[in-house]
């Protein structure tokens, strides 16, 4: 069970209570959340805290710029930084991470992100089965950079992109070619 989303819900409660709610000890959790000052315990009660995130700025991209060449890199670091941090956990903000780092970018290097095409994901994919990346994390791959794609012309940094998309077409475990779709 997840001791978070319980402590979150329950706000005020003591270690009884969320153990014979739980199921289980939960003291080992609720330090770790106390540590991580999300829990304060107060006169023998827990208190969850929710931190409130401000942005004391906002960043605005004039037109002239959004003119400009930009290559993955730079789009994957603008994806991380402004979509992915605010908006995913903490685990899937390291996997997008990862996923950028050690396949996407040596792949790319310093192609401008206006110039991906449906031959440049058709190379890199067969890139990946070269080198030996298993289905369930190939697709995953695909579906970032589509995802990264998609959020680039969402920003304006690109007017139109190759459109696909990855589907299973074949059986589940397996995964080809095929089962990338390209909107032409």
């Amino acid at each position: 069970m997840n001791i978070e989303k319980l402590a979150k819900h329950l706000k005020e409660f003591t270690l009884e209570e969320i153990e014979m709610i739980a199921e289980s000890d939960c003291k080992m959790e609720l330090e770790q959340l106390i540590k991580l000052n999300k829990i304060v315990l107060k006169s023998g009660k827990y208190t969850y805290h929710e931190e409130k995130f401000t942005e004391d700025f906002c960043l605005f991209i004039d037109k002239q710029s959004r003119k400009k060449v930009v290559n993955i890199e730079a789009a994957s670091k603008y994806f991380l930084e402004n979509y992915a941090q605010k908006s995913c956990s903490k685990r899937t903000f390291e996997t997008y991470e990862s996923i950028f780092r050690v396949h996407i970018i040596p792949f790319f290097k310093n192609k401008d992100i206006k110039n991906v095409s449906k031959k440049d994901i058709i190379d890199f994919y067969y890139s990946c089965k070269t080198r030996g990346i298993k289905p369930k994390r190939l697709k995953n791959i695909l579906t970032q950079l589509n995802q990264l794609l998609k959020y680039c012309k969402s920003e304006g940094f690109i007017k139109s992109y190759c459109v696909f998309q990855v589907k299973r077409l074949t059986k589940k475990n397996e995964f080809s070619a095929n089962r990338i779709i390209f909107d032409v």
